[in-house]
């Protein structure tokens, strides 16, 4: 005798045979996802099945199974160093690090970008960010050394700029503009002395260095002028002004959009709303 089956305890059946298999699908997928991410070190460097490459392409010479990647570009396995892929020749795999800025060193040399600092102390040697680095004797800008410069005294100060005890720096560059060891960096590209206000390490000829500060969005001023990215803000007043947002800004008198007036805005009821 056939015994009829109610289609509701078909259906239900069906449905959940349909989303056993789906979650055994995601469970297959999510592992395969786990293995393939655990086996991709990061910045081009990737290992499958027991094989090293960069980029796509094998390096031939790695061992898998010591193969570590660095940060910046370097790995290493127990017997050779590579930048970007390439071996880097004669340095020691046991002792070498990355630093950071595209610098590393073993116990015996210092390296940028996978190339030796011909004259740096691997002992001494350390980065001061942004492209800076400096031992005991030199100091160095995107693996160059700065002439002249005093490593004891030499920091980095943000934005490009540096300075020791006797001279100021920007990118690496011996700066004749500024009194190097009172050199202040501010946002927007501004910096300043006790004498001088600059914009992209250009003097403003008409900055007030005592009294200027840097406000938002490439606005700053001083008790009597206004600047919008190095120029001069004409007919604004410093000590009212006062920035909007999304690049406006407004006295008690005028609204100004990237430093220039806007013809027939009325400053006490304007307001930014996004988007321009």
């Amino acid at each position: 005798m056939i015994t009829s089956v109610p289609f509701k305890i078909i259906l239900v059946a069906l449905l959940l045979g349909a989303a056993s298999s789906s979650i055994s699908a995601k469970s297959i997928q999510n592992d395969s996802r786990s293995h393939y991410l655990q086996n991709q070190p990061g910045d081009g460097y990737a290992k499958i099945e027991g094989r090293i490459y960069y980029r796509g392409k094998e390096i031939s010479s790695a061992n898998a199974a010591s193969f570590q990647f660095l940060g910046d570009g370097y790995a290493k396995d127990t017997w050779k160093v590579y930048f970007r892929g390439v071996a880097v020749s004669d340095a020691s795999p046991s002792t070498f690090q990355s630093l950071g800025d595209g610098y590393a060193r073993d116990a015996w040399k210092v390296y940028f970008y996978g190339r030796v600092l011909s004259g740096a102390t691997a002992s001494t040697f350390k980065i001061l960010g942004n492209g800076y680095g400096k031992d005991s004797w030199k100091a160095y800008y995107l693996g160059k050394e700065i002439s002249g410069a005093s490593a004891s005294s030499f920091e980095n100060l943000g934005r490009g700029y540096a300075k020791d005890n006797w001279s100021s720096y920007f990118k690496g560059e011996k700066n004749d503009r500024t009194a190097g060891p009172t050199t202040q960096v501010f946002g927007g590209q501004y910096s300043k002395d006790n004498w001088s206000v600059y914009y992209k390490n250009q003097k403003l000829a008409d900055a007030s260095a005592s009294t200027f500060e840097y406000l938002e969005n490439g606005y700053a001023k001083d008790a009597w002028n206004l600047f919008y990215r190095g120029v001069k803000v004409e007919g604004g007043s410093p000590n009212s002004f006062k920035l909007v947002g999304n690049g406006y800004a407004a006295d008690p008198w005028a609204v100004y959009y990237q430093g220039v007036k806007v013809k027939g805005a009325s400053a006490s009821t304007f307001q930014a709303l996004g988007g321009g």
